[in-house]
């Protein structure tokens, strides 16, 4: 047989976390060190449940920026990300002195996420409220949906569509809209 594929959004692979609510989560290596728009170190955390049902499914882009802007914008990013910290188990008294260096330790640790639906420019996702402890009784969905969320906002379900596709594929589509694509022998790797 030979190869042939048509792009079907439902038929992909990786779990998705439909619902908020309260998840035990691992880190994943993905997860990075990088600076906001404005300069300001930031982690950028990626979380893969871990149990229940939607183990396997990833919440991510959790962003947590250090900013020294004054006192007390200092003490509130230290306590942000000591916070982490101590949910992931990290030893009292252990120091980290970068924002490189704690992404790269907590690749693999295990906590706990609340999330709660958000909408951004027109997108809705889950973003994380809480970081705590694992859940001793595993991860508990709270039953609202992407779709839930958007209806009660008044948000346009044809924004939501696009973004539940776009989310399934793990990036936006880059031929999406078109009908085909040529590919010449030449181009390909193999």
């Amino acid at each position: 047989m030979a190869f042939g594929v048509t792009v079907d959004n439902n038929n992909v692979s990786g779990q998705q976390v439909e619902e908020a609510g309260k998840y035990n989560v691992r880190i994943l290596d993905s997860s990075e060190a990088k600076q906001t728009s404005t300069g300001k170190d930031m982690a950028v955390m990626n979380y893969e449940v871990t149990d229940g049902p939607y183990a396997g499914g990833q919440i991510r882009y959790d962003n947590i920026v250090w900013d020294e802007t004054d006192e007390d914008s200092r003490k509130r990013s230290e306590r942000n990300f000591n916070t982490m910290l101590v949910a992931a188990g990290v030893p009292e008294g252990t120091r980290v002195d970068s924002i490189q260096s704690f992404v790269k330790g907590m690749a693999g640790k295990e906590l706990s996420v609340t999330v709660d639906w958000n909408e951004f420019n027109g997108k809705v996702n889950l973003n994380v409220k809480r970081r705590e402890p694992k859940l001793a009784n595993g991860s508990e969905p709270n039953g609202i949906t992407r779709d839930m969320y958007s209806a009660e906002k008044g948000i346009s379900q044809s924004n939501v569509s696009r973004q539940n596709q776009q989310d399934q594929q793990g990036a936006s589509n880059p031929f999406q809209g078109q009908q085909g694509v040529d590919i010449s022998d030449d181009d390909l790797p193999f």
